[in-house]
């Protein structure tokens, strides 16, 4: 409720001024009462009224001084001024000093009462919504703090637009939203029950700030009235980065999927640095499915050590980074990661860059030719060449004759296909044997040479050296 100061010497006439409006019907209730300017005074420090009704003639300080002295301080209550027919000169210096309006004693009415009310409340909307359009900075920082990406020492006009905002309560709804912001109906918000409703989107969630006069008492149940979303009800702004913390934490449910195991039956994992390690290991040998077994296992560990669903971008954002770097890559936009709105879905989105980066680095090391059919067959190489590949399979790939794709391959490319392959295996070779711990003979198999002999003596032949001879020449 918009609160009402009466400030009136007479006690008949502050009685007819409380009945003459039911106030809470309109929005108003009166917060105190006053009989003289200089207790007035006092109140109007403490409480801040939004609008003062006070006659103008009153004993000791009287209604302009009162308006010049609330004025002094700094208090913009709307002044609404009573006065006897023979005092329109003081009425007329209570206008020039900021008085919102003045209203004959004899001829006051509810009628007319109410629409000066209905005008201050409209100028008190209007200021409201300015002054929330001042705190978006104070969002941003506060965000800022929130993803541990530092906040801007900036000042801005969030002290001046606090004042607005002391005597209101704040909801605060977060909702999951990925690419695009939510708007009020997606987050089942009443509009019609808040002076004013904000949204700020950033990070893949919508978050929405309530405001409102502050609730005697609460009932409402909010989980059979709304989807899920994060809430923080009745906060104030100096709490609103821990309740807004609280909210979007409350999103992980929905991040994790609500049919999720409890932690306790989650098995024990490594960790998250632990399998980052590894999981760049897997990603220098250029080895798609332990890659993607060691993500598996990092989005398991994730879960089960509960990180917020903001903690697991942020962890993913990092991994990719690393991961662009590594192949020389620009790294990915933070939006896509941002706009992820379930674990698994990040996940997948991680796996995909993985299998993308992995395959560019591979073609990029690779002459391609003018020949469609050779080049599918060299792909498919890249792709398989752990595997028992026949000259016969590849015909098969590409629907042509054995013998007429070794003569077009060996034209294209100067090779026959298995020496191609030989090439890529031997290739593959050497960045385990710089870039991994495993031995001679898991590196063969690795690579998809039948045993580990016959892989020595087409290393050292392609080479020039044995396995471990290059391994040790290199510093490993």
């Amino acid at each position: 409720m918009w609160t009402v100061l009466l400030v009136e010497d007479e006690a008949f006439v502050r009685e007819a001024i409380r009945e003459i409006v039911a106030w809470e019907k309109h929005g108003f209730c009166i917060a105190g009462e006053a009989g003289n300017g200089r207790e007035a005074l006092e109140m109007i420090l403490e409480l801040k009224p939004d609008v003062v009704i006070a006659d103008i003639v009153m004993p000791g300080m009287d209604g302009i001084e009162l308006l010049k002295e609330t004025r002094k301080a700094g208090i913009r209550s709307r002044f609404i001024m009573l006065t006897a027919m023979s005092h329109f000169d003081y009425a007329r210096d209570a206008l020039q000093y900021g008085a919102f309006n003045y209203l004959l004693k004899l001829s006051l009415n509810d009628d007319l009462l109410l629409e000066n009310l209905s005008r201050i409340k409209g100028e008190l909307f209007e200021e409201l919504r300015g002054a929330g359009e001042a705190l978006y900075p104070y969002y941003h920082r506060t965000w800022s703090g929130i993803r541990g990406i530092g906040a801007s020492a900036q000042e801005d006009q969030t002290r001046t637009a606090a004042g607005k905002f002391h005597h209101l309560g704040l909801d605060i709804f977060a909702v999951l939203s990925g690419a695009v912001p939510a708007d009020v109906v997606q987050a089942g918000i009443r509009q019609e029950e808040y002076l004013l409703v904000q949204s700020f989107y950033e990070g893949g969630q919508t978050t929405f700030f309530c405001w409102g006069f502050q609730r005697k008492e609460d009932q409402t149940n909010w989980d059979n009235l709304i989807p899920p979303v994060g809430r923080a009800l009745s906060s104030r702004l100096e709490c609103l980065a821990q309740d807004w913390r609280r909210a979007l934490n409350q999103l992980n449910g929905e991040w994790y999927g609500r049919e999720a195991k409890p932690l306790q039956e989650q098995q024990e994992l490594p960790p998250i640095a632990e399998l980052e390690a590894e999981l760049i290991r897997c990603f220098e040998e250029r080895n798609v499915s332990k890659c993607a077994e060691t993500a598996t296992l990092m989005w398991q560990s994730m879960k089960a050590s509960a990180f917020s669903h903001m903690e697991v971008k942020t962890q993913a954002a990092h991994l990719l980074h690393l991961l662009a770097m590594l192949v020389g890559r620009k790294p990915e936009d933070l939006e896509v990661i941002d706009s992820a709105i379930s674990h698994d879905s990040l996940l997948d989105h991680v796996l995909l860059m993985i299998r993308e980066h992995i395959r560019r680095f591979k073609e990029e090391n690779v002459n391609f030719t003018d020949h469609p059919e050779v080049n599918r067959v060299i792909r498919y190489l890249l792709e398989h060449y752990k595997e028992n590949i026949k000259v016969a399979d590849l015909a098969r790939l590409v629907a042509i004759n054995v013998d007429y794709l070794s003569t077009v391959f060996g034209k294209k490319t100067g090779q026959t296909p298995i020496a191609y392959l030989q090439n890529i295996r031997i290739e593959q070779a050497k960045r385990l044997l710089l870039h991994s711990k495993l031995n001679v003979e898991e590196i063969a198999y690795e690579t998809g040479f039948a045993d580990d002999a016959y892989f020595i003596k087409i290393f050292k032949r392609m080479v020039g050296q044995t396995p471990s001879a290059f391994r040790r020449e290199n510093n490993f």
